[in-house]
Protein backbone atom coordinates (compact mmCIF):
# COMPACT_ATOMS: atom_id res chain seq x y z
CA UNK A 1 0.00 0.00 0.00
CA UNK A 2 2.85 2.38 0.86
CA UNK A 3 4.47 1.66 -2.50
CA UNK A 4 1.26 2.56 -4.35
CA UNK A 5 0.92 5.78 -2.36
CA UNK A 6 4.55 6.62 -3.10
CA UNK A 7 3.96 6.13 -6.83
CA UNK A 8 0.81 8.27 -6.76
CA UNK A 9 2.71 10.97 -4.87
CA UNK A 10 5.59 10.93 -7.36
CA UNK A 11 3.24 11.04 -10.35
CA UNK A 12 1.30 13.96 -8.84
CA UNK A 13 4.54 15.76 -8.01
CA UNK A 14 5.80 15.20 -11.56
CA UNK A 15 2.52 16.44 -13.02
CA UNK A 16 2.70 19.66 -11.01
CA UNK A 17 6.37 20.09 -11.95
CA UNK A 18 5.44 19.75 -15.63
CA UNK A 19 2.58 22.24 -15.32
CA UNK A 20 4.82 24.68 -13.44
CA UNK A 21 7.52 24.34 -16.10
CA UNK A 22 5.06 24.94 -18.92
CA UNK A 23 3.50 27.92 -17.20
CA UNK A 24 6.78 29.40 -16.07
CA UNK A 25 8.98 28.76 -19.11
CA UNK A 26 7.41 26.90 -22.01
CA UNK A 27 3.95 28.40 -22.21
CA UNK A 28 4.99 32.03 -22.33
CA UNK A 29 6.28 33.78 -25.38
CA UNK A 30 9.77 35.16 -25.28
CA UNK A 31 10.08 38.90 -25.03
CA UNK A 32 10.38 40.08 -28.60
CA UNK A 33 12.37 43.25 -29.22
CA UNK A 34 10.38 46.10 -30.76
CA UNK A 35 12.68 46.35 -33.80
CA UNK A 36 14.61 43.43 -35.24
CA UNK A 37 16.69 42.95 -38.38
CA UNK A 38 17.05 39.38 -39.61
CA UNK A 39 19.29 38.03 -42.36
CA UNK A 40 18.54 34.99 -44.51
CA UNK A 41 22.01 34.21 -45.82
CA UNK A 42 23.13 31.97 -42.94
CA UNK A 43 19.84 30.04 -42.80
CA UNK A 44 19.03 29.74 -46.51
CA UNK A 45 22.32 28.65 -48.12
CA UNK A 46 20.61 25.92 -50.11
CA UNK A 47 17.83 28.13 -51.51
CA UNK A 48 19.02 29.23 -54.94
CA UNK A 49 17.41 31.57 -57.45
CA UNK A 50 18.33 31.58 -61.14
CA UNK A 51 22.06 32.10 -60.54
CA UNK A 52 22.76 31.87 -56.81
CA UNK A 53 21.47 32.52 -53.30
CA UNK A 54 19.55 35.79 -52.89
CA UNK A 55 20.41 37.21 -49.47
CA UNK A 56 17.69 39.25 -47.79
CA UNK A 57 17.46 41.63 -44.87
CA UNK A 58 14.10 41.45 -43.09
CA UNK A 59 12.99 44.28 -40.80
CA UNK A 60 10.49 43.43 -38.10
CA UNK A 61 8.83 46.30 -36.26
CA UNK A 62 6.34 45.67 -33.45
CA UNK A 63 6.22 41.96 -34.28
CA UNK A 64 5.39 42.36 -37.98
CA UNK A 65 7.45 42.50 -41.15
CA UNK A 66 7.82 46.13 -42.16
CA UNK A 67 10.45 45.96 -44.90
CA UNK A 68 12.48 43.42 -46.87
CA UNK A 69 15.68 44.46 -48.59
CA UNK A 70 17.30 42.37 -51.32
CA UNK A 71 21.02 42.44 -50.64
CA UNK A 72 23.88 42.21 -53.11
CA UNK A 73 23.60 39.05 -55.19
CA UNK A 74 24.51 37.38 -58.48
CA UNK A 75 20.99 37.25 -59.84
CA UNK A 76 20.22 38.57 -63.32
CA UNK A 77 19.13 42.22 -62.82
CA UNK A 78 16.20 41.95 -65.24
CA UNK A 79 14.73 39.06 -63.23
CA UNK A 80 15.03 40.98 -59.96
CA UNK A 81 13.41 44.03 -61.57
CA UNK A 82 10.43 41.85 -62.48
CA UNK A 83 10.23 40.63 -58.90
CA UNK A 84 10.43 44.12 -57.39
CA UNK A 85 8.06 45.65 -59.97
CA UNK A 86 5.51 42.93 -59.18
CA UNK A 87 5.65 43.90 -55.47
CA UNK A 88 6.55 40.40 -54.34
CA UNK A 89 8.31 41.30 -51.10
CA UNK A 90 5.57 43.77 -50.17
CA UNK A 91 3.15 40.83 -49.90
CA UNK A 92 4.94 39.89 -46.67
CA UNK A 93 4.57 43.35 -45.13
CA UNK A 94 2.34 43.49 -42.07
CA UNK A 95 2.56 39.75 -41.43
CA UNK A 96 3.82 38.24 -38.19
CA UNK A 97 6.69 35.75 -38.47
CA UNK A 98 4.24 32.87 -37.98
CA UNK A 99 1.89 34.19 -40.67
CA UNK A 100 4.78 34.86 -43.07
CA UNK A 101 6.13 31.32 -42.63
CA UNK A 102 2.79 29.85 -43.75
CA UNK A 103 1.43 32.33 -46.29
CA UNK A 104 0.93 31.16 -49.88
CA UNK A 105 2.40 33.59 -52.41
CA UNK A 106 2.64 32.93 -56.14
CA UNK A 107 5.90 33.29 -58.01
CA UNK A 108 6.33 36.13 -60.49
CA UNK A 109 5.89 35.00 -64.09
CA UNK A 110 9.12 35.46 -66.05
CA UNK A 111 11.20 35.41 -62.86
CA UNK A 112 10.06 32.15 -61.34
CA UNK A 113 13.39 30.95 -59.96
CA UNK A 114 14.24 34.30 -58.40
CA UNK A 115 10.82 34.87 -56.90
CA UNK A 116 10.55 31.31 -55.57
CA UNK A 117 13.96 31.70 -53.91
CA UNK A 118 12.88 34.95 -52.24
CA UNK A 119 9.56 33.47 -51.09
CA UNK A 120 11.20 30.34 -49.71
CA UNK A 121 13.98 32.32 -48.01
CA UNK A 122 11.53 34.62 -46.24
CA UNK A 123 9.30 31.73 -45.18
CA UNK A 124 12.24 29.66 -43.95
CA UNK A 125 13.80 32.50 -41.96
CA UNK A 126 10.44 33.49 -40.46
CA UNK A 127 9.74 29.90 -39.38
CA UNK A 128 13.12 29.76 -37.64
CA UNK A 129 12.59 33.14 -35.99
CA UNK A 130 9.08 32.18 -34.86
CA UNK A 131 10.48 29.09 -33.12
CA UNK A 132 13.12 31.26 -31.43
CA UNK A 133 10.57 33.67 -29.98
CA UNK A 134 7.83 31.07 -29.32
CA UNK A 135 9.52 27.93 -27.98
CA UNK A 136 7.48 24.74 -27.82
CA UNK A 137 6.01 23.82 -24.42
CA UNK A 138 6.57 20.15 -25.30
CA UNK A 139 10.19 20.55 -24.24
CA UNK A 140 9.07 21.13 -20.67
CA UNK A 141 6.50 18.34 -20.79
CA UNK A 142 9.16 15.90 -21.96
CA UNK A 143 11.46 17.14 -19.18
CA UNK A 144 8.70 16.47 -16.62
CA UNK A 145 7.94 12.99 -17.96
CA UNK A 146 11.62 12.01 -17.90
CA UNK A 147 11.92 13.48 -14.39
CA UNK A 148 8.95 11.40 -13.19
CA UNK A 149 10.42 8.25 -14.73
CA UNK A 150 13.77 8.85 -13.02
CA UNK A 151 12.09 9.44 -9.66
CA UNK A 152 9.99 6.27 -10.06
CA UNK A 153 13.12 4.26 -10.88
CA UNK A 154 14.95 5.65 -7.85
CA UNK A 155 11.97 4.87 -5.59
CA UNK A 156 11.78 1.31 -6.95
CA UNK A 157 15.48 0.76 -6.28
CA UNK A 158 15.24 2.23 -2.78
CA UNK A 159 12.19 0.04 -1.95
CA UNK A 160 14.10 -3.10 -2.97
CA UNK A 161 16.95 -2.33 -0.57
CA UNK A 162 14.71 -1.37 2.36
Amino acid sequence: MNRILSYIFVIALGFFAVMFGIDRFGGKHAEQPADTILYTEEFCKDIVGFNDVIPLEIYIVDGKISYISILQNKETPSFLRKVTNAGLVEKFYGLTPKEASKVEIDAVSGATYSSNAIIKSVKTRMAIYDKEINPSPWTWQLFGIIGCAVILCVLSILKRYN
